[in-house]
């Protein structure tokens, strides 16, 4: 139900500091109405309508998954599909669909923490040799003994929270292969001085490099400049090289990363200048990485993210000066542009997809689609050729609040949504698939 009435301030602090993942699903309304009474946002921008698409349940055997946040396949198992929930755990279901039956792959929610809405176990991965190797990736949150750490200000900032990047072999159980616990090798750690904005997508690139997307660690208004700072992780996206990954040497640094041997930057870095890049994912035809990353008061914004980019955050939220910031400097030159954007009339908190390489809808290759969290819009949109601006299109609405995004095998794209707890994987498929 929501709320009749609610307080002028309690809007703004929603305004300013709710432009995350998870959010109250009442005080939607109720602030999209202060809004227009103010005047402070322009009405949603016509658009014109993409192919005509429709979501069915991936799964419908399933009785559904508790915050369901991504969905993995590996070419070593042809028949499970891995959904990935929000608590921790990893569930093998039967790719078709039709079985009830499922088998727990990797339970970390002994170890994950999820005090905030965006906390979790936020990423995993099969490994690219996972067929030879047995290994798996994880990226998830975890409560440890209050420290301090140096910020992107240096300022120093006091949190009993950190993001995990750890492998998992696997072992066979009953005949079926598991993740074992037990086997954790940590590869990275990263402090986080908040519970929110903490990113999470964990992704093998086509180079066999490991991408982790981070967000710049929370509050709001990037309080501690990480967005800016290459000295620290956070508010960038992180390129490491697990492929021999030992307890002695987690990991290595690719010599190519755009600032190896830079003072005073740490090398992990590919990208920086984001605010919380929810998800990423790689072109399966051309390699390019895209992100959308979450606005904070005015804008949502969808990335096209190369090595060495900066995407402004935070003196700039998307296209525009950001007004709140408080060091008032002006943007660094050379800010890459969105490849598109909307406003805070239109969606609150956007989720980043995958560019399109299905079959069942031709008239979206090579279109990337994505969606806002809290009003459940679909978009897709596709960088213009020969100086042409950007395209956007306008797709139906999702069934529940679109979570994360995930492709199968064939190129057909996944979206995990749940309304509260309980969540539901869909397929996009032709509007005409209703029907059957």
């Amino acid at each position: 139900m929501v709320p009749r009435l609610c307080l002028p301030h309690a809007a703004a602090v929603i305004a300013r500091r709710m432009r995350s993942f998870l959010r109250l699903v009442p005080l939607v309304a109720c602030l999209s109405l202060l809004r227009a009474q103010e005047g402070e946002e322009p009405e949603p921008q016509a658009l014109p309508e993409g192919p005509a698409i429709t979501w069915v349940n991936a799964f419908p055997a399933q009785k559904g998954f508790d915050r369901p946040l991504f969905v993995a396949f590996t070419a070593a198992d042809g028949k499970n599909a891995y959904v990935v929930t929000q608590p921790g755990h990893v569930f093998a279901v039967a790719r078709d669909g039709q079985s009830a039956e499922r088998r727990s792959f990797l339970d970390l929610s002994k170890k994950v923490f999820c005090d905030n809405w965006e906390e979790g176990l936020l990423g995993f991965q099969f490994d690219p040799a996972y067929a030879d190797n047995g290994f798996v990736w994880a990226c998830w949150s975890e409560k440890i003994a209050s420290k301090k750490q140096v910020m992107g200000d240096g300022r120093e900032a006091k949190s009993n929270r950190q993001s995990v990047i750890a492998r998992y072999a696997t072992k066979v159980v009953d005949g079926q292969r598991t993740a074992d616990v037990d086997s954790e090798l940590r590869v990275l750690e990263v402090f986080q001085p908040f519970g929110n904005h903490n990113g999470g997508t964990i992704v093998f690139g086509p180079d066999g490099m490991l991408y982790i997307a981070l967000g710049d660690g929370g509050a709001a208004n990037d309080p501690f400049l990480n967005g800016q700072a290459l000295s620290v992780l956070l508010g960038k996206v992180l390129r490491i090289d697990v492929r021999s990954a030992s307890k002695e040497k987690p990991y290595a640094i690719p010599a190519d990363n755009p600032f190896v041997g830079k003072d005073g930057a740490r090398g992990e870095i590919w990208c920086y200048g984001l605010r919380n890049p929810w998800r990423i994912a790689f072109d399966r035809k051309t390699g390019d990485l895209w992100c959308g990353d979450v606005g904070q008061n005015k804008i949502e914004e969808v990335d096209r993210l190369v090595k060495g980019g900066n995407y402004g955050w935070n003196p700039m939220e998307a296209s525009q000066e950001f007004q709140e910031r408080k060091v008032k400097t002006p943007a660094p030159a050379g800010v890459i542009a969105p490849i598109a954007e909307y406003s805070h009339s239109e969606g609150l908190s956007i989720t980043g997809g995958h560019v399109y390489r299905g079959k069942a809808i031709p008239g979206l290759d090579g279109w990337f689609v994505y969606g806002d969290f809290m009003t459940l819009r679909m978009w897709a949109c596709k960088e213009g050729a020969d100086g042409k601006p950007h395209q956007v299109v306008q797709l139906a609405r999702a069934p529940q609040q679109v979570a994360s995004f995930a492709e199968e095998p064939d190129g057909e794209l996944l979206m995990t949504g749940f309304d509260g707890r309980k969540g539901v994987v869909w397929r996009m498929a032709p509007a005409t698939a209703a029907a059957k």
